[in-house]
This record gives C-alpha cells, sequence and structure tokens, in this order.
C-alpha cells in the first residue's frame, strides 16, 4: 500500500516532533532543576519557642503561732475554701507557750541593757573627741573638764597630744631627730583613729541589735496574743479564697511555733517561667507571648528577663480562670521588626571561601531556544530569622534568585527553571 504525498507528510512532521521532544528531554535531562524566588523588602520576625511550668502568683501562707500538736484536719491538697472556711485545729501547748514568753522577756530586758551600755559608750568616745579636737583649737584652760569614760578617753588623747607637741618643740630646738616627731605624730593620730574606728563599730553593733530587739518585741507580741485568743487561735481558718497548695498539717503532729502549716494560692494571676537562649535580644519586659497546651492557649505577659546558667529565664504571668498549678505550657515569643530591610530566604544564601553569595537565574538564547542559566551575586548580609536573612549589600535590582536547587550549582550553568512565569514572559 502507497502513502500519499499528505500522509508521508504528516509522518514525517511527526517524527520530527517527537525528536525535537526527546532532544529537549534528552538536553533538560542532566540539567539542575531550580525554583526561583525574588528578594523582597521587608521586616524580620523573630521567633523562639520554649517551655514552663504555671504556678500561683500570690500565695498566703500560714505558720503554728505557737508550739502545739494537730487536732482534726478538714481540708486536703487540691481542696478549693473560701475565706473563713475551717482548715485544721491546733491544741497548743500552753505552759511552752508561757515559758517562751518569760525567756522572750528575758533576752529583751539584756538586749536592751546591752544597747544602752553601747550607747553610753558611744557617747563617752565622742564627748572625749569632741573635747580633744576643741583643745587643738582653743586655748589652753578654756576646756571643761571631763569625769568617768569621757575623762579617761580624753587624758589618754591629751597625754599623746602634750608627747607630740614637747617632740615638736624638741626638734625645733634641735634636740630631737625627725624620727622621733613623726613617732609623736603618728602616736596620735592613731589614737585618733582608733577611737574614731571604735564609735563608728558602736554604732553599728548597735543598730544590729535594735534590729534584733525589733524582732524578739515582735515575737513577744505573738506569744502575748496566742495566749490571750487561745480558742480562736486553735481554730485555723481560711484567709482567702484559694486553693489548698501545700498542707504539712497531719492529725497528730507536733510543730513547734512558727513551723510552716499550709500555703493556699489565691487570685487569678499565675507565673510561668521558662528559658531562652543567651543571644535572644528581642524579648523584653511588657511583651506579650502565647502560651499553649492540649487544654487551651492563653497570652502572657513577659515581667522579667535575666541571665542564668543556660541562657536566659523569662518570668511571665497569666491572669486566667481555667490554669491550673503546675500545669505545663508551651511558650511561643514572636516579634516582627519595625525597620523594613531586603530580604531573601534562607534557604537562598550560599558560602564559600569568598564569602556569601546568591545564585542569580538569567535567560539568553541557546540551541533549543530560550534557556536559564545562572550567575554568581555576591552579598553582605546581616541578621535572619527562621525564614529570611537581611542583605546589606549585593542586590540592587530584585531580579530572581535560586530557592532551592536538586544538584549543586556553578556560576555560568543552564539550569531548568519549574517556575519561569513567576519572573519571564512566554
Amino acid at each position: 500500500m502507497k502513502l500519499n504525498k499528505k500522509t508521508a507528510g504528516a509522518v514525517i512532521f511527526l517524527v520530527l516532533i517527537l525528536l525535537l521532544f526527546f532532544s529537549r528531554t534528552i538536553y533538560n535531562y542532566n540539567m539542575p532543576e531550580v525554583t526561583g524566588t525574588r528578594p523582597k523588602r521587608g521586616s524580620l520576625t523573630k521567633l523562639e519557642i520554649s517551655s514552663g511550668i504555671a504556678g500561683w502568683a500570690e500565695k498566703e501562707t500560714i505558720y503554728a503561732v505557737g508550739a502545739g500538736a494537730v487536732g482534726n484536719v478538714y481540708v486536703m491538697e487540691g481542696d478549693a475554701v473560701e475565706r473563713g472556711q475551717i482548715l485544721f485545729e491546733m491544741d497548743f501547748d500552753v505552759p511552752a507557750a508561757q515559758r517562751r514568753l518569760i525567756e522572750t522577756d528575758n533576752n529583751i530586758f539584756r538586749l536592751e541593757t546591752d544597747i544602752r551600755g553601747l550607747q553610753l559608750r558611744n557617747e563617752s568616745i565622742r564627748t572625749a573627741l569632741a573635747a580633744a579636737y576643741l583643745d587643738d583649737s582653743a586655748p589652753a584652760g578654756q576646756a571643761q573638764p571631763l569625769t568617768g569614760l569621757a575623762g579617761l578617753i580624753a587624758l589618754e588623747l591629751n597625754r599623746a597630744r602634750n608627747d607630740y607637741q614637747n617632740a615638736q618643740l624638741s626638734f625645733d630646738l634641735g634636740l630631737q631627730s625627725r624620727n622621733s616627731l613623726l613617732n609623736a605624730e603618728n602616736n596620735l593620730r592613731a589614737l585618733y583613729y582608733k577611737y574614731e574606728t571604735e564609735a563608728d563599730d558602736l554604732l553599728h553593733s548597735i543598730a544590729l541589735k535594735q534590729m534584733e530587739l525589733v524582732s524578739l518585741r515582735l515575737s513577744r507580741d505573738t506569744i502575748q496574743e496566742m495566749l490571750r485568743d487561745y480558742r480562736n487561735n486553735a481554730v485555723v481558718r481560711a484567709p482567702a479564697d484559694g486553693i489548698i497548695l501545700e498542707l504539712n498539717a497531719e492529725r497528730g503532729k507536733f510543730f513547734p511555733d512558727n513551723a510552716f502549716l499550709v500555703s493556699i494560692g489565691i487570685g487569678r494571676e499565675f507565673i510561668v517561667e521558662c528559658t531562652i537562649s543567651l543571644d535572644n535580644n528581642f524579648v523584653n519586659p511588657g511583651d506579650i507571648c502565647e502560651l499553649s497546651n492540649a487544654s487551651h492557649t492563653l497570652r502572657g505577659t513577659v515581667r522579667r528577663v535575666r541571665p542564668s546558667a543556660n541562657g536566659k529565664t523569662v518570668t511571665i504571668t497569666v491572669l486566667s480562670d481555667e490554669v491550673n498549678d503546675g500545669e505545663t505550657f508551651i511558650v511561643t515569643f514572636e516579634k516582627t521588626g519595625d525597620s523594613s530591610f531586603t530580604l531573601v530566604p534562607n534557604s537562598a544564601i550560599n558560602q564559600d571561601n569568598d564569602g556569601y553569595f546568591l545564585y542569580q537565574i538569567k535567560r539568553r538564547k541557546g540551541m533549543m531556544g530560550d534557556e536559564y542559566y545562572v550567575d554568581r551575586l555576591n552579598i553582605f548580609i546581616g541578621d535572619s530569622d527562621h525564614q529570611n536573612t537581611i542583605v546589606i549589600r549585593g542586590i540592587v535590582f530584585f531580579e530572581p534568585v535560586v530557592l532551592v536547587s536538586n544538584k549543586i550549582l556553578t556560576a555560568g550553568q543552564t539550569v531548568s527553571l519549574k517556575n519561569p512565569g513567576d519572573f519571564f514572559e512566554n
């Protein structure tokens, strides 16, 4: 059967098309396949994710006002309580409290006596020093004589001053060496410094003992209140609405005075602490962050950022009726900068011994028509986030660059571009 000319022409045309297709396919087979993108203007978005455990921001803690044993206990850890609700009962050791009151009174009396003695000695030293300074500047015989300890100290200072004056006179007459004069002067100065230092130390000791005295008086007031109102103190009530966090009181257990008995979490505010990297400089007090877990998603406020052994510890406050003490949260910190920069995706940046660079995508005429190739574009980079990097210098026109490639690239290499329509007209 003979083919007519039309059929033969169609077959030849089809063969040419197939040859062209396979030729182009073979030609493109070994080319790297790349996806392009354009640099853009924008701001960096900083992101860091951590985790933390929620705890009550405000707690009420109850301590034993006196030594005694626990009676009936009416609550358990985790219970919600109301203000004024009975938590447990205490059987105070009244004779022990009375003995402690007598002991506290005796300690207060001894401490007050010690403070008065220190004050008298300090006053004597100050008076003697003031008189000695006055004698140095006033004519002899005008100073008032001192008695007691102040007189003894003043006498010692006067003797050292007279020794110095005699040494000065002898030195002026050539009867003593300069070393003798300097020794007399140093002895006088050392005596002044000795009593000035002692006076300062006495003031410090007085201040410490006065603080101790305040503490003893508060302790005495507490014991007296307990003894006066024994029956009411025997019933321990919740000071506010809240949740029992720790309950140390057990029936029959004996506690000394000021021993910890119970703590109650109150209010709606919780504290979450988490750790971020040491080089994180975008999380600051006042920032808002997201806290999430399987149960709910909340917003928290950063209250404090401080260095720690493993980075920086961030303290976050959360207001919620849904949070439970000890609940774990994933904490997300995210912040977009205010300034606009030239940005490229992180995956587009390459680096070698000559520095950082991009592969710029260009088009040219080839054997099979228009083809795409890559050219090296050297750049200088700045800060980056989890998606983009700032290009400080190198990009003038926002021409397409290689985002990803399935093979290693070299400058001038022909490539197969997956998304040419995003950058080039057909």
